[in-house]
């Protein structure tokens, strides 16, 4: 097992006093909650009292994105003709609860709907020409893509020969050439009317996010199709938040920034999963994930519910996912769940396996600028999770391939100051197929090509980015004192909730602490009391067990935390989650 042990710089944002404690006042909020919100962007009282209390009512109007009013035109037509629709996805949980999503909505409004998630072996990511097929054999007049198209522009072309139209749904960075669709419907996307140019305000969403939209727009339009004529747009239905479950999921799975629209509809749709749903698939996958009575978070859902809906598109087949969330039959449900389960069981096995061959194919004495690695015996669907892993174990750009004749499937993952989709836009002469965003992405290419990629994309990744850029940062939200360190700390920094990209638990930093019988416990877990004058606070650091060579028993140590409660018997106490720590200098 390769044993990394990383030099990180170490940044502590400070603003100016006196502005913390205005907007401390004013805001009612502490000192170490105004510098988070300062360091984020958040910097004043109104822009801090909307975070704090996200609302529907603050949603977009979704005919603000170019095409809406073309797509709930076109759904509209369709169902006055009696035509039907074919949803086409994707095989992950953001693809899933999207089909979903959408699929549902259809359905409710009368369009006759069918859905197809294509294997990830046979078919590939996007819309397939299977998926094209699909359609004409069910005598579909429309084909609507959630979650992928927007790159598809030869199966497009396919569909429509075939006299189907196509309304694209897709949140992925668009290419130069757009396909020849009826519409489509991308928050990246600048409205092309010569009248408006319009930009949609918020970039971010999730293809689940975007599906959303469209159903907002299809179910409180009366046949608007331009902006103006959609003026007092609403936005509260008890239809749509039904759905707002399936969208908090598939955004948190996503790993979009969490801030905007996506903290608005994650925040909503966790009520809506901790209300009490009686959908079947909410008590089924709660059961099966050992969650108990916890309520549902999106730390939570991360670690039990995703891995489980992502695990079927991984090894071939998602449309049983997108069953369970359709599915009004407990028992039905509860049979998914459990393929879902065995799915995941088999999933962990075969991840660790390419894991470990990955490891072993790399000499840390001699790292390019990115690591390229591929093999014949990897699996494709578990690719993109090692490539994650391997990204923030060594901090570099990393591309893995599953190799198949002469074909390389890949999946990428990046570190922050690299953009992923700029960069392999550069060796686009050298790929057969590529998308994503700025940390990840998926890419094809011939196999001879492979030698040509590295060399290019190690080029580019050494060109980019400066020997700071390569280096791992530690960035403290705030700085504090032991002393400020309590319950009530605890409960205002949960205010923050939901966490994820660009919204994560606050790490706070504390400088000169004093370590008190520092020891290794379970499975390599470094455990201490930390004290600071006359304060002193329980210290768990998980897996941090290699931290223990830096320190000795009464040492001074500046260390980065998350600060908790710790619950254990029936009891709850104050606790640091050690993340980071260095001798004091």
């Amino acid at each position: 097992m390769v044993h990394l042990i990383v030099n990180k710089r170490w940044l502590v944002n400070k603003t100016n006093q006196e502005f913390l404690r205005y907007l401390s006042g004013k805001a009612s909020i502490s000192i170490p909650l105004a510098q988070i919100f300062v360091n984020r962007g958040i910097k004043d009282v109104e822009a801090i009292k909307d975070f704090l209390s996200p609302s529907l009512e603050n949603l977009h109007d979704p005919f603000l994105m170019p095409d809406m009013g073309k797509a709930v035109e076109q759904i509209k037509t369709a169902l006055a003709e009696g035509k039907t629709a074919l949803v086409c996805g994707d095989y992950d949980a953001d693809g899933v609860t999207a089909t979903a999503i959408l699929v549902s909505a259809l359905r409710t409004l009368g369009l006759k709907t069918h859905y197809h998630i294509p294997d990830r072996i046979t078919e590939g990511y996007g819309l397939s020409k299977e998926g094209v097929q699909k359609a004409k054999a069910l005598g579909a007049g429309l084909i609507i893509t959630v979650d992928c198209g927007i790159s598809s522009a030869e199966e497009v072309s396919m569909a429509v020969s075939e006299g189907i139209k196509v309304i694209i749904t897709d949140h992925h960075e668009p290419p130069k050439k757009l396909p020849d669709a009826a519409a489509i419907i991308n928050p990246h996307i600048i409205g092309s009317d010569l009248s408006d140019k319009s930009e949609y305000p918020f970039k971010y969403l999730a293809g689940v996010g975007v599906a959303y939209k469209l159903v907002q727009a299809l179910f409180h339009s009366s046949q608007p199709s331009t902006r103006a004529q959609a003026e007092g747009f609403t936005v509260h239905s008890s239809q749509l938040s039904d759905l707002l479950a399936l969208v908090a999921i598939g955004t948190i799975a996503d790993s979009v920034p969490l801030t905007g629209e996506n903290r608005i509809l994650v925040t909503y749709g966790l009520k809506a999963l901790n209300s009490g749903s009686s959908k079947p698939w909410v008590h089924t996958l709660k059961g099966i994930s050992g969650i108990g009575n916890k309520e549902f978070r999106s730390k939570l859902l991360s670690f039990t519910v995703i891995p489980r809906i992502n695990a079927a598109g991984r090894l071939g087949d998602a449309n049983e996912a997108v069953e369970l969330f359709l599915t009004e039959d407990t028992a039905r449900a509860k049979g998914i769940v459990c393929f879902l389960e065995d799915q995941n069981r088999k999933r962990q096995k075969i991840e660790g396996d390419v894991y470990k061959s990955a490891l072993n194919m790399i000499d840390t004495s001699q790292i390019d600028s990115a690591i390229v690695l591929y093999s014949s015996e990897w699996h494709p669907g578990v690719i993109g999770i090692v490539a994650s892993r391997l990204a923030e174990m060594f901090y570099k750009p990393t591309f893995l391939f599953s190799v198949r004749d002469a074909i390389a499937k890949g999946s990428a993952r990046s570190i922050p100051p690299f953009h992923l989709y700029n960069g392999i836009t550069e060796c686009a002469e050298s790929l057969l197929a590529y998308g994503g965003h700025s940390q990840a992405a998926g890419l094809r290419l011939y196999t001879s090509n492979l030698h040509v990629f590295k060399e290019q994309i190690n080029s580019i990744v050494k060109n980019t980015l400066s020997p700071d850029d390569m280096v791992p940062t530690v960035e403290i939200d705030a700085g504090v004192g032991l002393f400020e360190v309590n319950s009530n700390l605890v409960k205002e920094l949960n205010l923050l909730e939901p966490f994820g990209n660009s919204n994560q638990v606050p790490l706070l930093g504390v400088r000169e602490v004093e370590t008190i019988a520092p020891r290794i416990v379970g499975n390599n877990h470094l455990k201490m009391r930390l004290k600071q004058k006359s304060i002193s606070i329980d210290t768990i650091g998980f897996r941090k067990g290699n931290l223990l060579e830096k320190i000795e028993n009464n040492c001074s140590v500046d260390v980065a935390f998350v600060l908790s409660m710790n619950e254990w018997n029936g009891t709850r106490s104050l606790q640091l989650n050690l993340k980071e720590l260095r001798p004091s200098i």
